[in-house]
């Protein structure tokens, strides 16, 4: 799969790298989500000057992204309440994020529903 990762903190900003990196395996409480969108917010860039290292002291190579709405692909063995083709949005743990990807694993308590209404079907 494709993301886009950061290879080290910059306090003037960085451009990401895009790489081609393994699909994420999921345990029994994750969903493997296929990002369809991800938002860029004020913490991605103060994640990428090192605003946050003494928090959160991330290691690199480092998938960027907090927030995304996809579609799931897979369900952990212990994830109850939903289905694979649903499409759900959330935002990654500080610890663990990465939502600039083709696909995340991600805990299911940190996914919702995206409500039909907020949405529309392409026509077939």
């Amino acid at each position: 799969m494709k993301a886009a990762v950061l290879t080290g903190y910059n306090k003037k900003g960085k451009q990401l790298e895009i790489r081609e990196l393994p699909t994420p395996r999921i345990n029994e409480n994750q969903v493997l989500v296929k990002i369809r969108a991800a938002g860029v917010n004020p913490l991605d860039n103060m994640i990428v000057k090192g605003e946050v290292k003494m928090i959160v002291p991330y290691k690199f190579p480092l998938v960027m992204g907090n927030e995304f709405v996809g579609t799931i692909e897979k369900l952990g063995s212990e994830v109850k309440g939903y289905s694979v083709g649903e499409r759900v949005y959330g935002r990654m743990p500080l610890a663990k994020i990465g939502a600039f990807a083709e696909y995340a694993a991600i805990d299911a308590s940190a996914i919702a529903k995206v409500p039909e209404y907020l949405f529309r079907r392409r026509a077939k």
